[in-house]
C-alpha cells in the first residue's frame, strides 16, 4: 500500500503573496492595479477569505514571475487543511455530545467497552452493549 505524502507544513498563500509583495515593496492595491482586479479582492485572496483560481493564479504567476502551478498547489493544500481541521472539530464535538448525552463514559471507565477513535465506533459500541 503507497504512502499518502503530505507537505511537512502548510501556508497559507495570503501569507506567501504578503510575503512577495514584502520582498518587492508593492501594496495590496499596487498588487491589484498590476493584476487589474479590484482592491477588495486582493485583500480578501491575502486574508484566506477568497480562494485564488485557475485565472488567479495565472495572474499571480505573472504579476510574481512564479508558475500558476505554485499557487494552485497552495491554494489546494491550504483548502485541505482547513477541511481536515473542519473535520477532526465536527468529530470532537460529536464525541462530547455522545460522552456527555449517554452511559459511554461510565462504560469506557469501568472497563466495559473501549474509547474508539471515531464517533461511529463508539455509538455502535454503546449501542451494542444496551441491547446485551
Amino acid at each position: 500500500m503507497a504512502t499518502q505524502r503530505k507537505p511537512a507544513r502548510t501556508v497559507a498563500p495570503g501569507k506567501i503573496i504578503s510575503q512577495e509583495l514584502a520582498a518587492r515593496d508593492w501594496t495590496q492595491r499596487d498588487l491589484a492595479a498590476i493584476m487589474g482586479r479590484p482592491y477588495q479582492a486582493v485583500n480578501q485572496i491575502l486574508r484566506g477569505k477568497k480562494r485564488i483560481t485557475p485565472e488567479t493564479a495565472r495572474e499571480l504567476a505573472q504579476a510574481f514571475g512564479t508558475s500558476p502551478e505554485l499557487w494552485m498547489n497552495l491554494e489546494t493544500n491550504y483548502r485541505l487543511q482547513i477541511a481536515e481541521q473542519d473535520e477532526k472539530e465536527k468529530m470532537i464535538a460529536l464525541r462530547s455530545r455522545l460522552y456527555s448525552t449517554s452511559e459511554a463514559v461510565r462504560l469506557i471507565r469501568e472497563g466495559k467497552i473501549k474509547a474508539y477513535d471515531t464517533v461511529e465506533e463508539l455509538e455502535k459500541q454503546v449501542a451494542e452493549y444496551n441491547t446485551e
